[in-house]
């Protein structure tokens, strides 16, 4: 089905199309499920690319023979075949069910905005469509800190299970969700799901274009951070039965789910970004990386000759750092670059030595680019570096004397 802008949003809103195109996978996506934690690696693999979330209640193995293209439309193809593959404890398993997944960890990755993606979804026992966001690279070292489910089909408790929509969001302050009888059968066809997410403030669930639930800051820790997006064909078995319907003889032998479009919207200087293939470039929202706080270890006290100090430069988004940048400090000494690149904090490191400078409070006064250093962002803007510049009360630097031996 076509979609359309949603409504509060136009088509020059539009940052980020999937039509799913030809007859192979775009560059966007993966043919696994991973996340920020597993580095962008499939989940549980076998060695060979195979994935699956692998907990006590899945049935099914992923590989990539399951997921094609054609008529526009990306297939994720469930099948009863058994397949050898490893579950989430480590250990070799026979799955009774070979299906497929995709996700655009490292590709496709926003933080804000409406996404809605048009899917058909598959019936049958244990069938359990899922349209799902993790954080992404761009996420740096945060982990997998958040889980934001936009869908997941066949869940009970509601009405029939093909007509469940079910949401959750996963994070540092626990989970909230709930199953709702739609009044449709999801199964029948095509139906647009779509969330609107501010970041650090609410998150709003639809289906086709009708809200279903909203959650704010007041009620959970809203996720504010590059997410990727996960699309699963996954299988229930018989350990979820009484909260999904379970893998059992009246399962089809193949369930298939379909997606035809994916949309981003993003409101110009809204401060939501995104970065893809398919990203429309006049579009984006483009935020610079900026320095957002400064801290020193240790924090407070009086360091000596040869002492070590650590300070650490946060931003509010990744960056990536190429070459040696350094630190000027008010003792005369600088602070040299330790690590950090691909995360929002970056920390340098300076030894006081006998030449430095008394002073009562430490302070960096500069941040030094040699030729070929830069700090920037995954899409090349540089850094905002004004913020880096601050003194630390407490901190006072002696050169004249010595803790060594003490």
């Amino acid at each position: 089905m076509a979609l359309s802008a949603p409504a509060g949003f136009t088509s020059s809103d539009l940052v980020y199309e999937e039509n799913f195109s030809g007859t192979t996978l775009g560059s966007d996506w993966h043919a696994y499920v991973t996340s920020n934690a597993a580095k962008g690696g499939p989940w549980n693999t076998d060695g060979s690319g195979g994935s699956t979330p692998g907990g006590p209640y899945n049935a099914e193995y992923d590989g990539a023979s399951q997921v094609s293209v054609s008529n526009g439309t990306l297939d994720l193809t469930a099948i009863r075949q058994s397949i050898s593959g490893t579950n989430q404890g480590g250990t070799a398993q026979t799955f009774p069910v070979t299906s497929g997944a995709v996700s655009s960890y490292g590709n496709f990755e926003f933080n804000g905005g409406y996404l809605q993606i048009s899917m058909k979804a598959p019936s049958g026992g244990g069938a359990w469509p899922g349209l799902w966001l993790m954080p992404g690279e761009g996420a740096g070292s945060s982990g997998d800190n958040f889980e934001l489910d936009m869908q997941e089909g066949g869940f009970t408790g509601s009405g029939p299970a093909d007509q469940n929509f079910s949401w959750h969001l996963h994070g540092p302050s626990g989970w909230v969700g709930d199953t709702i009888d739609s009044g449709i059968d999801l199964t029948a066809g095509f139906h647009t799901y779509g969330i609107y997410w501010d970041p650090g403030k609410s998150i709003t669930w639809y289906l086709d274009g009708k809200q279903m639930a909203q959650v704010t800051s007041a009620q959970v820790v809203i996720p504010d951070e590059p997410m990727q997006l996960i699309m699963n064909n996954a299988v229930a078995n018989s350990n979820a039965a009484g909260w999904h319907t379970a893998l059992d003889s009246s399962t089809p032998s193949s369930l298939q789910m379909q997606i035809d479009q994916i949309h981003l919207y993003q409101k110009a200087g809204s401060g939501d970004t995104v970065r893809g293939a398919n990203v429309t470039p006049s579009a984006v929202s483009t935020i610079q990386p900026a320095v957002t706080h400064v801290a020193t270890s240790p924090a407070t006290g009086t360091e000596h000759t040869g002492d070590v100090i650590t300070l650490r430069v946060d931003f509010n988004s990744a960056v990536t750092v190429t070459g040696t940048p350094a630190l000027s400090l008010n003792d005369g000494g600088t602070a040299s670059y330790v690590g950090g690149s691909g995360t929002n904090a970056l920390t340098f490191r300076t030894t006081v030595a006998s030449t430095d400078t008394n002073t009562s409070a430490l302070a960096i006064t500069g941040v030094n680019l040699p030729s070929g250093a830069s700090i920037k962002d995954a899409s090349g803007v540089a850094a905002d570096l004004d913020g880096a510049v601050d003194t630390f009360p407490g901190l006072q630097v002696d050169p004249t004397s010595s803790t060594m031996g003490d």
